[in-house]
């Protein structure tokens, strides 16, 4: 927000520091300040490098209605638009919640406006058609089968294995974790082999919620937040399982994982891993 606002007051001559509110609506970026307002469009930001981080523009959970209760100004029109905020709730613990709040009067409430409703509807469907464009566009850049195996080989040669994509991972769960079993990645080698980001892969890809963080803390700015989550829709077609919104287990969640660190610690091989340079000739 801080660098859109300096872009708008370049382009505008306004002054930063009179600037007092700012927010997006119907696709732009607007900020109001002492003697009006100016809005400029989020595509023309982006264009600049000042909109939204590269996995935001993807994202298509637009409205978080996993969650208890879900907040934001889409659909409050009126004399409530800037004093208000919409409320859709989505679970009983979010409706005890709210009625709690309400009986004790720390806020009140009441009915969704029809033709704020119908707002919101419009300005969700066009952020997920936007959501969709940057995917396309992200996706697409990368290739298909080989051409973008080659393109996540060479982008990850910058690894200095700092470990942070796994510890900021909010997915990555495993104690001993395989990516520091030196019968598949070398100690002390920089940058690591491919087998560290093959491993990563292998483990987040089915169940990775685009976040981000793995993307955003590298020192290297390799783009791993886009790897993953190309993988991870790839897998989102194939199985139909889309993290963050169902809730049973992803696939590889169903794998006996003790067992089968057991065998791949006695053995020193892993089929799946094989099976992607070498693959079983078709019959």
């Amino acid at each position: 927000p801080v660098l859109a606002r300096r872009m708008i007051a370049d382009k505008y001559g306004v002054d930063p520091d009179t600037v007092h509110k700012e927010e997006i609506d119907k696709g732009q970026f607007i900020i109001e300040y002492e003697g009006g307002h100016k809005g400029i469009t989020v595509d023309e930001l982006e264009e600049h490098g000042y909109g939204r981080r590269s996995n935001c523009r993807r994202c298509k959970m637009k409205v978080p209605r996993q969650a208890d209760l879900a907040c934001g100004n889409w659909g409050v029109i009126g004399p409530r638009a800037g004093k208000a905020t919409f409320v859709e709730v989505c679970s009983e613990k979010g409706a005890n919640l709210l009625d709690s709040a309400v009986k004790k009067g720390l806020l009140a409430t009441e009915a969704a406006n029809p033709k704020g409703l119908e707002i919101r509807g419009k300005v969700e469907g066009a952020m997920l058609k936007l959501g969709e464009k940057w995917r396309k566009k992200d996706f697409e850049g990368l290739g298909e089968g080989k051409e973008r195996l080659k393109k996540i080989m060479e982008e990850t040669l910058r690894c200095i294995k700092c470990y942070s994509c796994i510890s900021a991972c909010p997915i990555c769960y495993c104690v001993d974790c395989t990516t520091k079993n030196p019968v598949y990645v070398k100690p002390g080698e920089v940058p690591p082999s491919f087998m560290f980001h093959l491993i990563r892969f292998a483990h987040i890809a089915d169940s990775c919620v685009n976040c981000g963080q793995c993307q955003e803390l590298c020192p290297a700015e390799i783009p791993n937040a886009l790897f993953m989550h190309a993988q991870q829709v790839e897998l989102e077609k194939m199985f139909g399982h889309i993290p963050g919104i169902n809730m049973e287990l992803p696939l590889m969640a169903f794998v006996e994982e003790r067992e089968e660190r057991a065998r791949l610690g006695n053995t020193g091989s892993d089929m799946i891993y094989e099976n992607v340079f070498n693959p079983v000739p078709k019959k």
